[in-house]
């Protein structure tokens, strides 16, 4: 096909605030490729000597180019902070190439299948304004506020719109320059200027990845072979004796990130929060990274008084580095003071927030050990975790 008849344009600027990642979901990797490079690697397969626009945000920028630079794409460019403007500014980039058409595809959508891009594509020899794959509606649709469902809605003559879209490219340029209206995508442009939309069959896997679900639907498909994905156990264990001078200098603990007042401190070089401490070694433990003293060794006068939340997040930054994924965390806490029970939702709550994981893959448990011990002395608290993560084998 002639370069200069159509240019691919790949949206990756979104952030990803609605999936529990502490990267943008375009740049979430599976079996060493990100999703982007998934999307580059298919439609380069598909469209053999098509120019490839990338437009990307600030903080991929570096990777991205990098990107570009191993397929010999395009330099990519910068996206605004609304959709119609990153496709507006992908348009800009290509002024110098002026295709007939443009391919725009959201790469929140890895999968494309083969047929979807043959079948827009061949339009591309005929005179069109936009083409558009779709998918028919399979349930009811309704009305809905405030969790209530107020009306039924036919669902004759409705679709869903996926990516990626055909567009006459100075329709569509000239369009988004001259108006400062907000459009939901590049077929909303045409409807708009009253033009023909065509729709064609859309992919079911062609699923756009919004949440956290989306992610676990996909994975899949987005690994070379699922079975290669087993689940690993990693345990954790630690323990700290309170402070039973009388020179008190603080009267509260942390625990699992929260502050918990009126209790004897604990002793130990950082904060000495003793649940943090062992989820983070549990997940140590599953790749193989050590324990919190060899990487942050308390022989250190920088880690006094540190934060633990500091090391849980070092420890979940190796893992999404190894590709694992937290299947859920059992956590016991033995002391005879204070009472677990009066804290373990907010522990969760805040661990999740660390961990960027769904807190409901978090249970917080409280033991006493009877009165027997030094713990029954209530002269320290132990803390003992489970983790189990799915990782490649």
């Amino acid at each position: 096909m002639d370069n200069y008849k159509l240019v691919l344009i790949l949206l990756a600027g979104g952030s990803g605030k609605r999936i529990n990642r502490t990267i943008s979901k375009q740049m979430i990797a599976y079996d060493k490729k990100t999703i982007l490079e998934t999307n580059i690697i298919n439609f380069k397969k598909n469209l053999k000597n098509i120019p490839i626009q990338i437009v990307t945000n600030n903080q991929d920028f570096l990777k991205v180019y990098d990107l570009c630079k191993k397929y010999d794409l395009l330099p990519p460019v910068l996206g605004g902070d609304e959709r119609f403007k990153s496709t507006y500014n992908g348009l800009v980039a290509i002024t110098n190439i002026n295709p007939k058409y443009v391919l725009i595809h959201d790469t929140a959508r890895p999968l494309v299948s083969n047929d979807v891009i043959k079948n827009l594509t061949n339009y591309c020899k005929k005179e069109v304004f936009c083409v558009v794959p779709v998918l028919k509606l399979r349930d009811s649709i309704r009305t809905i506020a405030n969790n209530t469902i107020k009306n039924t809605i036919t669902k004759k003559n409705k679709v869903l719109v996926q990516t990626p879209q055909l567009c006459n490219y100075k329709i569509l340029k000239n369009t988004l320059e001259n108006t400062k209206k907000k459009f939901e995508d590049e077929s909303a442009v045409f409807l708009y200027n009253s033009k023909n939309v065509i729709a064609i069959d859309g992919d079911p896997l062609t699923l756009k990845i919004t949440y956290e679900k989306d992610l676990n639907l996909l994975e899949p498909y987005l690994s070379k072979n699922d079975k290669t994905h087993i689940t690993k156990i990693g345990n954790g264990f630690d323990l700290h004796r309170f402070d039973n001078s009388k020179n008190l200098q603080k009267n509260f603990i942390k625990l699992g990130g929260i502050k918990i007042e009126n209790t004897k401190p604990l002793i130990g070089h950082s904060d000495s929060d003793v649940l943090l401490h062992a989820i983070t070694d549990s997940i140590l433990g599953v790749i193989n990274k050590g324990d919190i003293g060899s990487i942050f060794p308390p022989s250190e006068e920088k880690w006094k008084n540190a934060d633990s939340s500091i090391f849980l997040k070092h420890a979940s930054n190796l893992l999404q580095q190894e590709g694992g994924t937290i299947n859920n965390i059992d956590a016991i806490i033995v002391c005879e003071k204070p009472k677990i029970l009066d804290y373990s939702k907010q522990m969760q709550r805040n661990i999740a927030k660390i961990l960027n994981i769904n807190n409901k893959k978090i249970s917080i448990k409280g033991k006493t050990s009877e009165s027997i011990g030094f713990i029954g002395r209530q002269e320290g608290i132990a803390a003992m975790v489970s983790t189990a993560i799915l990782i490649k084998e």
